[in-house]
């Protein structure tokens, strides 16, 4: 039987989805483009700290494993946050939600670039990854209730290029200022482009209140809902298995190259320069291929080929610079290409009343499976002493498979239904 609560709004709710999903081409196109600005400035504050660390570790004196807490903060506290955000997203306008967030982020990035000691930045960065861990799961959310289904694939696509962007013109770009200015530059920076994203969401981004005619019966309601959802639980474990698989492999990639196949470490960037330039045209193609053929069917074609690159990368010895940039750019592209079909399926597996608790859930879920990965993969790669050369990376082309294949096999369970 039909909840009573609910039947006074439904058709409000009705009038508000359909006006939402009835904006004009030209305005869906900007609301893309700022949420994926607002996703590059995100991302480029995450990235950007780890080539700094030679600067930083030089003028706080600080050692590697302080260094390190730096950059696990973020995720730390993105991780945590996410889950809050889980518990209240489903009670405020998106619009709202977003801002809020985006302001707590640029703050905490301010913060950062005014740190005058360890014990502050440190701080200072806990403060952004906790609000810039909200900003992934309102922004899908967003695109979830904007966007119909044959639509989504492609706005997806497009939200997604700015994760390439970040590292193929923000990263260098913030290197440069960083040599140039001093390491304080590249947040000052990112807060500048900010204050500017902000502008342009409150003008293009709409509220957004379709979800808000649910009934909450608690504080936890919005986590117990999704946990209790059979399909909620087939996506969210997904995301952790294919965080699981990439993240076995990931943060090893340059270490290994460098010191196992004779890629001369200088010329690193052009790994992130060209993975990261093809992932940004591949990756819309890739939305609009989802919105031809639907996400499912993307991902069943597309969802195993990224063990192909891993297990080359993993297993190669002393080869060409070419082979190297070869498989690690089909590594970028087509890791990318199981995602965007993966995240329009998971974005789209349950109803609008519960897709911002769901996706904040979900990042929380992202971040806690890319720390697992790199915990797990820690004690899989080794260098033995006196040996430039790191052992046991193979082995994590094994894990990655079993959980990638598992994802897989998950995966494609997921009910599209709303």
């Amino acid at each position: 039987m039909p909840d009573p609560t609910l039947q006074p709004l439904e058709e409000p709710y009705r009038a508000r989805e359909n006006a939402l999903r009835e904006l004009s081409p030209q305005r869906k196109k900007w609301i893309v483009v700022v949420l994926a600005m607002l996703m590059f400035t995100n991302t480029m504050d995450f990235m950007v700290l780890m080539p700094l660390g030679p600067k930083l570790m030089s003028l706080f004196q600080i050692n590697p494993q302080q260094f390190s807490f730096l950059v696990s903060i973020y995720s730390l506290t993105a991780g945590i946050f996410g889950f809050l955000g889980s518990l209240i997203f489903d009670r405020l306008d998106r619009k709202h939600a977003l801002i809020g967030s985006y302001l707590g982020f640029l703050i905490g990035t301010l913060c950062c670039a005014l740190a005058p000691n360890y014990l502050f930045l440190l701080i200072a960065r806990a403060v952004s990854g906790a609000f810039g861990g909200l900003l992934s799961g309102i922004s899908f959310a967003i695109i979830g209730d904007v966007f119909s289904l044959h639509e989504r694939g492609g706005a997806t696509g497009r939200l997604m290029t700015s994760f390439s962007l970040a590292a193929i013109v923000g990263v260098p770009a913030g290197l440069i200022l960083a040599n140039q200015f001093g390491w304080h530059a590249p947040f000052i920076t990112i807060v500048s482009i900010g204050i500017g994203t902000l502008i342009l969401v409150s003008k293009y981004v709409p509220n957004v209140t379709t979800h808000l005619r649910s009934h909450y019966s608690g504080i936890f309601s919005g986590v117990t809902e999704n946990l209790a959802d059979p399909n909620s639980r087939k996506a969210l474990l997904t995301t952790f298995l294919m965080m699981l698989s990439q993240f076995m492999v990931i943060p090893f990639i340059s270490p290994y190259i460098v010191s196992n196949t004779g890629f001369p470490e200088n010329h690193l960037p052009l790994v992130y320069l060209l993975g990261g330039t093809l992932t940004a045209f591949s990756g819309p193609y890739m939305g609009r291929l989802c919105d031809r053929f639907r996400a499912r069917t993307v991902f069943n074609k597309t969802g195993l080929l990224f063990l192909i690159p891993i297990f080359v990368i993993t297993h190669v010895g002393h080869v060409s610079l070419y082979l190297v940039l070869t498989a690690t750019t089909l590594f970028f592209v087509l890791s990318n290409a199981r995602m965007i079909p993966a995240m329009t399926m998971i974005s789209s597996s349950i109803p609008p009343s519960r897709r911002g608790s769901f996706l904040s859930l979900n990042s929380c879920i992202q971040q806690l499976g890319a720390a697992s990965a790199s915990f797990m993969g820690g004690w899989v790669v080794m260098q033995l002493p006196g040996s430039i050369e790191i052992t046991g990376f193979s082995h994590t082309a094994y894990l990655s498979a079993l959980f990638g294949i598992l994802a897989y096999l998950i995966g494609k369970r997921i009910q599209m239904i709303a």
